[in-house]
Parts: structure tokens; sequence; C-alpha cells
């Protein structure tokens, strides 16, 4: 039986890490993928090419990243919110900036913020990390990021 668990699971997992369509994601995200791809960026179901990253921006190529493995794991949303913040902040420059918003979260969420801000970011991106950490589990956070992006990228 554990052969049979570990076949089932390297299965799974290489399943898991194969580029896969923007459909993938839940219904609700499709018209910020369609606004994002609109201003010229490029939206991936796929590995990053940064390691032991869930999601990716990069300012130079305009494309996000996002792991197929965030699915199974239930991080899908959060991430390609995230990283849609990401894309938001590099307008019009493709100098990552703050977009100024304030968010509001529990204590209990901004603990956990802080806390992987500070174990896991450079000093001079927290402020980056912060905006697309708090939006992220904001329910109105697609309305909010397609309506920066519109502001702010042409």
């Amino acid at each position: 039986m554990t052969s049979a668990l570990l076949a089932m699971a390297t299965l799974l997992t290489s399943a898991a890490l194969q580029a896969q369509p923007t459909s993938r994601l839940p219904a609700d995200l499709q018209p910020l993928v369609q606004a994002l791809k609109a201003k010229g960026f490029t939206v991936r179901i796929a590995l990053p090419p940064a390691q032991r990253s869930y999601g990716l921006f990069q300012s130079q190529t305009r494309t996000l990243w996002i792991s197929p493995l965030t699915f199974p794991l239930g991080i899908a949303r959060q991430t390609f919110l995230h990283e849609a913040v990401h894309a938001v902040q590099s307008c019009p420059t493709g100098r990552l900036t703050p977009i100024g918003w304030r968010v509001h979260v529990s204590p209990v969420v901004e603990r956990e913020i802080s806390g992987i801000l500070l174990q896991s970011y450079h000093h001079g991106s927290r402020a980056l990390e912060r905006e697309a950490f708090g939006m992220q589990g904001q329910r109105d956070a697609v309305r909010q990021v397609i309506a920066a992006l519109n502001e702010r990228c042409s």
C-alpha cells in the first residue's frame, strides 16, 4: 500500500507541475485576468522561475507566474491577487511603487504579515509586500485591483 500511495503522490505532483490555462483560476478572478492581459501583462499558471516560490511577478517581462501547486494547496486565489497587486505597482514606470492603499486586516493577520515580512523580505520591499499581502485577503480585491490597474497602467 505504501508504494501505491507513493506512486499516486508522484503522479499527482507531476501533474500539478504542468503549465495550465488561466481558465483554471476561479470565475470571479477572470475579469482581472482579462484586464491584466488587456494592459499588456502575461498571466501564466506555471512554475515560477524562482525556486520555492508560489507566485512571482517580473516587471521586465510584465509576467505573473502562479504555481500550479497553489491549487491543491488552496492558495491560488491569494497568490494570484498578490502578484496582480505587484503588476499594478509596476505601473507606469516598470519600477514597483506602493499604490497607497490603507487596507484593514485583523490584528492576527497583521502579526502574520509582519512576521513574514521580517523573516523573508528585504526592508526596501516591505511596503510593497505589505500592500500585496493585505489586498490578497480583501473581499473586494478584484474590483480594487482592476480600478488601480485602469488608473495606473496605460
